[in-house]
């Protein structure tokens, strides 16, 4: 059976007329009475006896039917909770998030998103490297860094600048670096997530953008684990700025080779290519890029 075969079936029983369902259809009387005859050839047995004045159903006719009225009333359901789904924030929005945003930004992201949008629930996994985000199951992702080229919708949200950063105690014990070479002589904490090399940190020369080679004992895939180590005296970390600016302005964590020892890069949001972005993803994605905007300084300076 064909479901557009027994929707046309409970049309011609319910406007009495395979004219007037033809008519409904915009197609011609001869296509209902096609589609009604295969209808009744996959099933095996006759649904309706014509007559020149009017159709009546046979007894198999009849229990179709009320089946028939069961799968419109089905589609009906389908339809009116779909048209909600379509222009209303519901479901759950599963986002990919790196360490940095996923636990100092996107909390309060996600919390302004579900106050304004009671119907949604969100699921985030923080990990710092990249899955495929369709075979996983994501509905976006937010990255930081170079990306590689993907069919994935790319969208900018804002940029972040990195610097060294190492503790008053730290500094006094084994003293400031004064140029780039002299980083080889110091403890350097090391993020192994780093696209550059987790021993290669950015640095900008005389001749232009480079970069340097530094060691360390301690390396680590959390960018948060090496702060808490950096505030500890364990050595210099390379950092966002969003993520020490409150130890920053305390002066519990002092910039080192601040005019040498930086690097700006891409915060972006990632999604699916389709021609109808599902309203949850769309809704959360708008917010991300307000509040991006709202604190864009907080990244830079």
């Amino acid at each position: 059976m064909r479901v557009d075969d027994l929707m046309l079936f409970a049309s011609v029983v319910r406007l009495k007329s395979f004219r007037a369902a033809a008519d409904q259809r915009g197609v011609a009387s001869s296509v209902v009475s096609k589609h009604i005859s295969r209808l009744e050839s996959d099933l095996g047995t006759q649904l309706l006896r014509r007559s020149t004045r009017k159709l009546n159903l046979t007894e198999a006719g009849e229990l179709l039917y009320r089946h028939c009225q069961q799968l419109e009333q089905n589609v009906e359901l389908a339809s009116e909770e779909l048209s909600a789904y379509r222009s209303e924030p519901t479901g759950v929005l599963r986002i990919s998030a790196p360490g940095v945003s996923g636990q100092l930004f996107l909390p309060k992201v996600i919390r302004r998103y579900m106050a304004m949008y009671p119907g949604v629930e969100v699921d985030m996994v923080i990990q710092d490297r990249f899955d495929d985000l369709i075979e996983q199951g994501f509905d976006l992702a937010i990255r930081t860094g170079t990306l590689e080229d993907s069919s994935l919708i790319c969208k900018r949200l804002v940029t972040s600048c990195w610097h060294a950063f190492a503790s008053p105690a730290y500094i006094e014990r084994q003293g400031t670096p004064e140029s780039l070479e002299q980083l080889a002589d110091h403890e350097c904490l090391l993020f192994s997530h780093q696209q550059t090399g987790e021993a290669d940190w950015p640095c900008i020369t005389p001749d232009g953008e480079s970069s340097v080679s530094v060691n360390g004992r301690f390396r680590a895939n959390s960018l948060l684990a090496l702060c808490e180590a950096a505030l500890d005296g364990m050595g210099i970390a390379f950092l966002p700025l969003y993520m020490v600016r409150h130890e920053r302005g305390s002066g519990d964590l002092i910039p080192v080779l601040e005019s040498q020892l930086y690097r700006r890069v891409g915060i972006y949001a990632l999604y699916p290519q389709s021609r109808f972005l599902p309203p949850k993803t769309r809704a959360f994605i708008e917010l991300l890029e307000q509040m991006f905007e709202q604190e864009e300084e907080l990244f830079r300076h």
